[in-house]
């Protein structure tokens, strides 16, 4: 993993609400991504919300970045960019069968046939 003039946090960033498994096992992050989210990402967080004041260029040029003003150049402000896109906007879902139309479809199925319609052939 490359290192990066931003502080680790004092302990293993985790997002159990949502990644419930884990970073590394969502699918969404590389092992790299889910390297730099698990050390850094406290000290990530604090800068993002103003919690902690930026003391190396790296993590101003971080803070520049999350809030938009310029564009994101390494590989932890990138990774931290994918990660709140990810983690706070509400994702969609396709399925081509869903559990209520299954639902739907037995209450139908349950509707049309009586016990006296079932008969075991000989």
């Amino acid at each position: 993993m490359d290192t990066f003039n931003v502080r680790p946090g004092s302990k293993t960033y985790l997002d159990p609400l949502n990644f419930k498994y884990g970073f590394r096992k969502s699918g969404d992050f590389s092992i790299t991504e889910s390297e730099i989210l698990s050390t850094y990402g406290h000290t990530l967080l604090a800068l993002e919300m103003g919690e902690v004041t930026p003391e190396t260029d790296a993590e101003i040029h971080f803070v520049q970045a999350v809030t938009g003003k310029l564009e994101a150049d390494s590989k932890l402000e990138k990774t931290w960019i994918k990660y709140v896109r990810l983690s706070r906007t509400k994702r969609t879902f396709f399925t081509l069968y869903s559990s209520a139309s299954k639902s739907k479809l037995l209450d139908n199925d349950a509707e049309e046939y009586d016990s006296n319609d079932l008969e075991a052939e000989v």
